[in-house]
C-alpha cells in the first residue's frame, strides 16, 4: 500500500485539466458498469461509484476525490433514481441513501489525502535520516582516515628516532653506551611495529584490535627481525579477544621484552630451542605467557644483562593493574627453561 501511494504521488503533479478530466472519465466508466450490470433496475444506485472516488483520491488529490463524489451523486440522481432525467429526489429513502453515500465518499477523499500527507512526511523524514546517516558515515570515514594518518606519522617518527639512536650507537666508543643505545633503538622500533599492527587491525576507525592477530603479527615480526638463522622455533597460541589500544600497547611491549630476553639469554651460542607465546582468558583475567626451554636462570646468581627488560615488563604489568611472575618451565632438568606469566583483569 505504501508503494502504491508513493507511485500515486507522481500523478498528483499532472495538470489540473488532466486530473479532473481523468476523474470525470472514471465516474463515467463506473456509471457505464452500473448500467451494464443492472440496467435501469432500482437498487444500489451508488455502490459502483465508490471505486471512482477511491481511485481519484488515491491517484490525484482531495479535490478530485470530492469532485468524484459530487459528480457520482449527480449521475446517480440523474440516471438511476426516479423520476430520472432530473436532478431532483422525490423519495425520502433515496435522499437518505444519497446523503450516506456523500458522507462516506467525502470521508474517503479526506482519508486518502491524510494518507498522502502522512506518507509524504514519512518519505521526507526517511530522506533526512538517509542524509544524516550518510553524513555520519562520511565523518566516521574521515575520522578513520585521520587516525590512520596519525598512526602512520607516529610510526615514521619512531622509525626515524630509532635510526638516529642506531647511528649514535655505532659512533659510541664505550661498549656499555653502545649496547644501551642499541637496546633503546630496538625498543623504539618495537613500539613502531606495535603501532603498525594497531593501524592494520583498526575496526572502522576505532582503536580496538584482535588479540590473536595482533600477537601473532608481533611474534612474526620478532621472528623475522631477531631469530635470523638461529635454530629457534617460535609458536603462538592466542585466543581472539578485543583489546583497546590502551591495553594492546602494554601487551605488545611486554611480548617484545620477554621474547627479546629469551632470544638473548635462553639459548647461548647456537643452542636450538623453542619459544612459545600464549594468550587466553581465565575467568575474569587475561593471561599472557612467554616460555622457553632454554638454560633458565639461577635465582641466586647475578641477573643476566642489565635487568632492564624485566623491570620494564613488571612496570607494564603494573600499568595494566596486573602482575608479572617468573618460574622454571621444567624444574630439575638440565634445561629448566623459563616461564613468564602476566595476569591482568579482563574488561
Amino acid at each position: 500500500m505504501e508503494r502504491l501511494f508513493l507511485l500515486a504521488a507522481r500523478s498528483r503533479g499532472l495538470p489540473v485539466w488532466m486530473r479532473y478530466g481523468a476523474t470525470t472519465l472514471l465516474v463515467v466508466i463506473c456509471l457505464g458498469l452500473r448500467l451494464w450490470i443492472f440496467g435501469n433496475k432500482p437498487g444500489l444506485p451508488f455502490l459502483l461509484f465508490f471505486p471512482a472516488v477511491i481511485v481519484a483520491g488515491l491517484a490525484f488529490d482531495r479535490g478530485t476525490g470530492i469532485y468524484a463524489a459530487l459528480l457520482s451523486g449527480a449521475f446517480a440522481v440523474w440516471f438511476l433514481l426516479e423520476p430520472g432525467g432530473l436532478l431532483r429526489i422525490t423519495d425520502a429513502s433515496d435522499l437518505l441513501a444519497l446523503m450516506i453515500f456523500l458522507a462516506i465518499a467525502l470521508f474517503t477523499a479526506f482519508l486518502m489525502e491524510a494518507l498522502h500527507v502522512a506518507l509524504r512526511r514519512l518519505a521526507q523524514e526517511r530522506a533526512g535520516l538517509a542524509l544524516a546517516n550518510a553524513e555520519l558515515a562520511r565523518m566516521a570515514e574521515s575520522r578513520g582516515t585521520l587516525l590512520s594518518e596519525a598512526v602512520h606519522r607516529a610510526r615514521n617518527d619512531l622509525q626515524r628516532l630509532a635510526a638516529t639512536l642506531h647511528l649514535q650507537a655505532g659512533a659510541a666508543a664505550e661498549p656499555e653506551a653502545r649496547r644501551a643505545l642499541q637496546d633503546a633503538s630496538g625498543r623504539i622500533m618495537a613500539l613502531a611495529r606495535i603501532n603498525a599492527r594497531l593501524d592494520r587491525h583498526r575496526d572502522d576507525g576505532q582503536a580496538v584490535v584482535s588479540s590473536r592477530g595482533f600477537i601473532e603479527g608481533l611474534v612474526q615480526d620478532l621472528r623475522e627481525v631477531a631469530v635470523d638463522m638461529r635454530p629457534i622455533a617460535m609458536m603462538v597460541q592466542a585466543e581472539d579477544h578485543p583489546l583497546p589500544m590502551a591495553r594492546a600497547v602494554p601487551v605488545g611491549l611486554t611480548v617484545n621484552e620477554l621474547v627479546g630476553n629469551a632470544l638473548k639469554y635462553a639459548f647461548p651460542g647456537e643452542m636450538e630451542g623453542r619459544i612459545r607465546v600464549s594468550f587466553r582468558q581465565d575467568e575474569a583475567e587475561f593471561v599472557l605467557a612467554v616460555e622457553d626451554n632454554g638454560i633458565g636462570f639461577d635465582p641466586g646468581a647475578p641477573p643476566q644483562g642489565s635487568g632492564l627488560g624485566t623491570r620494564i615488563g613488571r612496570a607494564l604489568a603494573g600499568q595494566l593493574g596486573g602482575s608479572l611472575d617468573a618460574s622454571a618451565l621444567s624444574p630439575g632438568s638440565n634445561r629448566p627453561g623459563l616461564r613468564w606469566v602476566m595476569r591482568f583483569s579482563a574488561p
